[in-house]
């Protein structure tokens, strides 16, 4: 027989269930801002001070009403500065964490921008993802992800991430602007991997809500790799599963030889323009 004992045991149960599938918010000043910002890229709480300065303290880090005391507009902006996401999130203003950079239709910009940060970062401190997945409707299925090394603490790598906008892959337009992408960081020795990871995964980073590759925030980056610089060298492979039928492989080869010619596809692999050229006349 069940007693009233049991069924009140069994309610509450029920609700730690669903809060281990639906956790209450962990940060919600901006002293925890603060602190989640540094443990989701890998820094531990009593590591802030040795790694961010600031005459921070221990003390200060340890305890959430110190740390308020002394959190101002200078020390959010240089905290926002050192991980590269929105100032606005730290201060509570938003629930976005990064902004999105944008370079459809303009790959071109997309080795400017990352000339911009290898005036600081050096030319072996940035590399990336091309991130994909699958999804049965034309939604954003691809993303580039680029991190940049900001530090080191006990020999492992801290980065910051820059979000470089949300692709269909299976249309020809994203395709080719995402192969000249690829194409530009290889040149420069930032390396683009590409990474197929889950729709669940890839739907939260695209919320541009939580720190990528993290284990506080669980994003780490898994999934089955591809070569993404294949895209630059091999037409069958840039090709393979765009939407349009042969319509969507000849814009997608035209558009390609165009990003060539303007010389956004040179990847350091040699010249592979013939490759691309044959398959469209045939």
């Amino acid at each position: 027989m069940v007693g009233f004992g049991d069924i009140e045991a069994f309610f509450a149960l029920k609700d730690r269930f669903k809060k281990w599938h639906r956790p209450e918010p962990l940060v919600t000043n901006t002293a925890q801002r603060f602190i989640h910002l540094f443990e989701a890229h890998g820094v531990a709480r009593a590591q802030i001070p040795r790694f961010f300065g600031h005459n921070l303290t221990i003390y200060q880090v340890e305890h959430e009403s110190e740390l308020l005391k002394v959190l101002n507009a200078s020390l959010l902006d240089a905290a926002a500065t050192l991980f590269s996401v929105r100032v606005e999130w730290l201060e509570g203003a938003t629930e976005e964490i990064y902004q999105l950079n944008h370079f459809y239709q303009k790959p071109y910009m997309f080795g400017t921008w990352l000339d911009s940060l290898l005036e600081t970062a050096g030319e072996h401190n940035i590399n990336g993802w091309l991130l994909t997945t699958q999804f049965k409707t034309e939604e954003y299925d691809a993303l580039i992800l680029m991190r940049e090394k900001v530090g080191e603490l006990a020999g492992e790598s801290v980065y910051r991430y820059h979000f470089c906008e949300q692709w269909i892959f299976s249309y020809w337009k994203c395709r080719a602007d995402i192969a000249a992408c690829v194409a530009q960081a290889w040149k420069r020795n930032n390396y683009v991997s590409g990474k197929r990871v889950t729709t669940d995964l890839f739907s939260r980073l695209l919320t541009l809500k939580l720190i990528p590759d993290s284990e506080r925030d669980n994003t780490r980056i898994r999934g089955q790799s591809f070569h993404a610089e294949d895209l630059t060298i091999h037409p069958d492979f840039y090709t393979q599963g765009l939407a349009e039928g042969q319509f969507g492989k000849d814009c997608a080869l035209g558009r390609w030889l165009e990003h060539y010619e303007r010389g956004l596809m040179g990847s350091g692999f040699g010249d592979y323009s013939s490759f691309f050229k044959h398959t469209l006349k045939n």
